[in-house]
């Protein structure tokens, strides 16, 4: 006869069930790879990285909505005192005197550093505040150009640019992806940022943590595409369902999407593509996850 839970070892020890470690292997298993152009991934952990993008110190973008408050927002780093932003998993990876961070990397010169990472996203928000209507498009540029903007910055310099997306769905970022020389979709990693860098960085012995994350959903060839199912008739997204590059295995190379100015309005009846935020947050594993 198998033993009950509440009798096995540990089961009344919070301690034991080590949540930090758990929610640091559910991001680093929840990370999907979109692309990766000239092997750019994974980063050796040695030279000058140049972090930009506004949420790249925000556990609060991180951990998104119904996380300490309801919209998520109106959260520093202070509030999650066990926690840890991105830029600092960057910055054990390859020591804090290696990395400058800047929100907007104005006044930066880029060609001094061997690396970009970009992290982008949304800002937190839950039920009807993520909604996007018919008023609006799936355009993540919409919402924040000054994501767009900061890519503009530092693509195309000669220095690779790492880009990481948090959302809590898929979005419209042909623009962000054509100025990036590898992307990741990272969802909602919540405390856990130096889960991140466990996958983007190689280890000082050359080993990897590779990829494994695949497409929970379809994502989005255009701005207006708020209906895209495995099953439907003209089944046409930009990555399908289950989609997720790796380490392991080779791939073409992507070359530049199609960026074509997108309607302001999509002209369809009112759609709430508030998904369920895919985050993982110690005491609060996520709503839904990118498949293993």
């Amino acid at each position: 006869m198998s033993t009950r839970p509440s009798q096995r070892a540990g089961a009344r020890d919070a301690a034991a069930a080590h949540p930090r470690e758990l929610a640091r292997e559910a991001v680093r298993e929840s990370l999907v790879l979109l692309k990766n152009e000239r092997g750019t991934l994974p980063l050796a952990r040695s030279g000058r990285v140049l972090v930009v993008g506004r949420s790249a110190d925000s556990i609060a973008d991180q951990a998104g909505g119904w996380s300490l408050t309801w919209q998520g927002t109106g959260n520093s780093n202070a509030d999650f005192p066990v926690g840890d932003s991105i830029l600092a998993g960057v910055r054990d990876a390859v020591g804090a005197d290696n990395v400058v961070w800047s929100i907007d990397a104005n006044d930066v010169d880029v060609k001094a550093f061997k690396t970009v990472i970009a992290v982008i996203g949304e800002s937190p928000y839950a039920e009807g505040a993520g909604d996007i209507r018919r008023s609006d498009t799936l355009e993540h540029a919409r919402r924040h150009p000054e994501d767009l903007a900061v890519l503009d910055r530092v693509s195309g310099q000669g220095v690779p640019v790492v880009t990481v997306l948090l959302s809590g769905r898929p979005l419209w970022v042909n623009r962000e992806i054509d100025r990036s020389d590898a992307f990741v979709a990272a969802w909602l990693p919540g405390t856990e940022g130096f889960g991140l860098a466990d996958v983007l960085f190689r280890h000082a012995d050359g080993s990897v943590v590779d990829f494994r994350g695949r497409l929970s959903y379809s994502w989005p060839r255009d701005a207006c595409q708020t209906s895209v199912n495995r099953g439907d008739a003209e089944y046409d997204p930009l990555f399908a369902y289950g989609y997720g590059l790796t380490y392991a295995s080779p791939h073409a190379a992507m070359g530049v999407l199609d960026e074509s100015p997108q309607p302001q309005r999509c002209g369809v009846q009112p759609f709430v593509a508030s998904f369920a935020n895919i985050r993982w947050q110690v005491g609060a594993a996520g709503d839904a996850g990118a498949l293993p």
